[in-house]
Order: structure tokens, then sequence, then C-alpha cells
């Protein structure tokens, strides 16, 4: 019936018209895409479908063809540009209504929020990194941070001290997300000898399942995004935590700090407050570590480093965070730093 299946790619010449089609899907196409394809027939443009990184998405077929298996043809497509690129374990966020397409194409749902539900396919799952927390579970009154330290200051070390004070364990995730100026490895490290000094702290990786760009992609988006995609996407980050792996390690409380600059991460620690009771979990909310009368906050050490400020910046962090910073190690870093505008 169909005589091409076109690839086209972000920023060529016929993006205008996979956003005309997607707008009569309700969908938009979205900055971050990298790859997208389209089933055409005599200059008709039937389905198409992208990807960014390892999220499938903008998939839409037309109104007239929607029994013709063409969703099977466009994540085909999908799947084996991914598999070329070495991406085994996928996500898909779908409406409810179309779940069971996914579903028979091998996609198992691991949550709903919304008018959105979360798909994933391949070799990785949530129960397989749930096993990988099996070392971690300690019994008791546990409890959770979740943090991005971009880097670590003593702002975070507050927050993380106080609410060790309060559990039997607490389980600190970072955010593994490789989008920030500092990156993942960096400050894993940085946080866990920040914090070697409190014994019932676990510093773990965050992993696909919090705050990252599979199941939170607009955290991570620059540009401002819609409010309801925005809304959904919190609540299901939110919800993933609470169902499957606060649970599994006997988390009962989620610590954050109040928030004061951040409006994304206002409205998330606001989604939390909503959700998070009804799975039996408190969200404790512990007041900024200030000094002069103002909070520390990681942005603002990156704004002393921008302005090569660095002694400035010896008292908003731990020891072991200046150390890094001072050393050779760090000026890559830094010189990021001061050409970005990033607000990670």
């Amino acid at each position: 019936m169909f005589d091409d299946i076109k690839i086209i790619e972000t920023g060529k010449k016929e993006i205008p018209r996979i956003r005309a089609f997607l707008e009569k899907s309700g969908l938009g196409y979205e900055d971050d895409i990298e790859y997208t394809v389209a089933l055409v027939e005599g200059g008709k443009m039937l389905a198409t479908g992208s990807f960014s990184k390892d999220i499938l998405k903008c998939i839409a077929v037309d109104e007239s063809v929607q029994e013709g298996g063409l969703t099977s043809r466009v994540i085909t497509a999908l799947l084996k540009k991914e598999h070329e690129l070495g991406r085994s374990h996928l996500f898909l966020f779908t409406k409810p209504d179309n779940a069971f397409i996914f579903s028979a194409l091998g996609f198992k749902e691991i949550e709903r929020a919304g008018k959105a539900v979360l798909m994933e396919i391949g070799t990785g799952s949530i129960e397989k990194y749930l096993d990988t927390l099996n070392i971690y579970r300690k019994e008791g009154e546990n409890g959770a941070v979740v943090v991005n330290c971009n880097p670590f200051t003593l702002g975070h070390r507050y927050l993380i001290k106080t609410a060790a004070a309060s559990c039997a364990q607490l389980y600190v995730f970072v955010v593994e997300e490789d989008l920030s100026l500092f990156p993942f490895k960096e400050r894993l490290i940085l946080i866990r000898k920040g914090t070697a000094d409190l014994k019932n702290v676990t510093v773990l990786n965050g992993g696909k399942y919090i705050i990252s760009s599979s199941t939170f992609p607009t955290y991570f988006l620059r540009n401002e995004t819609d409010d309801g995609i925005v809304a959904a996407q919190t609540e299901m980050d939110i919800r993933i935590f609470a169902r499957y792996i606060a649970p599994h390690l006997g988390i009962r409380k989620r610590f954050v700090g109040t928030e004061p600059y951040c409006g994304t991460t206002s409205k998330y620690n606001d989604t939390m407050k909503r959700i998070l009771p009804v799975f039996g979990i408190e969200l404790v909310e512990v007041a900024r570590k200030e000094t002069l009368g103002t909070a520390i906050s990681a942005s603002k050490v990156r704004e002393l480093l921008k302005a090569g400020e660095i002694s400035k910046v010896k008292d908003l962090v731990p020891s072991s965070t200046y150390e890094f910073l001072d050393s050779p190690e760090a000026a890559g870093i830094i010189e990021k730093i001061k050409r970005s505008r990033s607000r990670h």
C-alpha cells in the first residue's frame, strides 16, 4: 500500500510539514527531537514518529488510516534506529486511550498520571532497577532525599544531615541525568565525600526512574513548556517513586528544602504534598540553610564561579567541594560555567 518510508531529521526542510501533521492530532514537534520518520504514500503523509535519546515521542497516524497498522511501522523504524545507536531500553509517553496499541507492540506500562501513560520496552525495566537496590535495604522507618547538587553545597549538606537525624536510614538519590554543568560522576563523588561522616546515609544513583529525561523530560528543557505537560510529568515522576521505590526501601518520609528560587522545583514540591500522603509517605520540608540572610544555593555558587570569585565560594560549600573547585580537575567545568546560560 505504501510506496515510501522517508526519514526526516530535525532541522531539515520537511520539519514544518511534520509540525503541521502533528498539530492535527493535538501534538507538537518538540525542540529536543533528534530523529524523525514519516510514512508517505504518493506524496501524502500518513504517519510520523520521533525520538529524543531513549524516549519515543510525537507518534501520530492520519485519522483516515488508523486501522492500517501504521503505528507498528513507525515504531519498528524508530526501534531499528535506536538499536543502531546502541540504545536497548526505551520509553514512551502516550495517551491512556492509546496504551493498548503500544502494549500489543511489546511495551509495558509503568505508571499513569493525568492524561499520560509512561511505558517502556527493551532490556531494562523498573523491576530490574529495584533489584539493584536490594543490597541497600535496611529495616526501620527510612527516609529519602532526591538531589542534583550542581555542585554539592553546605545547603545540601544541611538538608541531608537534618533528614538523617529523623529516620533510621536516609537514602540520597542523585539525579543521574548528565545535563548539568557538573557531570554526574563528579556530583556523586562530591556528595559521598561531603556526607561520609553521616553513618546512616546511603548515596545512590537516581537511575532512569527518578527525575530523569525518561520520566520527567520537561525538567531538562531550557524553553518554557506547556503547564499541563509539566504537571503530568511531575506527577508521573512522583508516582513512580511512591509506588515502586519507596515501598521497596521502606521509605516513609521524603525530605525537601524550601524552594525560593526555581519555579519548576517549587511546583514539584507542591505536587509531592498532594500525592505522597496518598501512598503513606510524609513530605517533610526543611528550611534552607542561610548565610548572611540569604539561602545557600548551587546557583549562587555557579554565579560566583562564573564571575571568577572562587574565594567567596568557600563559605557556601563543604571543604571537599571547595578543594575540588580549587583544583586543576575542575578547571574545565568552571570554564564551561563561564560560557553557559544554562539553569542547570
